[in-house]
């Protein structure tokens, strides 16, 4: 072998080491990506789970979200939703009461993504007395014996 050909075979070897070292620093380029991170920041209580595990189940609640007069003075309207049941057919009772008084409207529960919704439910206002009210909202389904909301003030004109 002469002298001539050593240097060249030299530079060949280091720039085959170069160049995988180089591959190796920037990473796959055949599509694919590295995992995610295993680690979250979310806030206590809100943590994800891996794969294949399933989250925390939600305990059931009745959630009265609003209950209020309607703009236009014709109706008191009120809406709710059952978190940690996920299901169609139940019932859910809006109680509104004023010392003995007691007007009630029912809607049917339908399930929704992450809950059961309640809808919304607009009861005449002549039912009402002028005055302070409480609203409430329960729930009872085939699975659900009685789940039932803390009560709201409401103020009828």
């Amino acid at each position: 072998m002469s002298d001539r050909t050593r240097p060249t075979w030299q530079y060949v070897g280091i720039l085959l080491i170069v160049s995988s070292a180089l591959v190796g620093c920037t990473g796959p380029t055949t599509g694919t990506s590295s995992p995610s991170p295993t680690t979250s920041t979310l806030a206590p209580g809100n943590e994800s789970t891996a794969k294949g595990e399933d989250p925390t189940p939600v305990p059931p609640e009745a959630v009265l979200v609003f209950a209020t007069v309607d703009a236009d003075g014709a109706a008191v309207s009120a809406s709710a939703y059952v978190a940690g049941v996920i299901e169609n057919g139940g019932t859910c009772t809006f109680t509104f009461t004023a010392g003995d008084a007691v007007v009630t409207a029912e809607a049917e529960g339908l399930a929704d993504r992450a809950t059961t919704s309640c809808g919304t439910v607009q009861v005449p206002i002549d039912q009402f007395t002028s005055g302070p009210w409480s609203a409430s909202v329960s729930y009872t389904s085939a699975t659900i014996s009685e789940l039932a909301s803390a009560s709201s003030p409401l103020e009828i004109p």
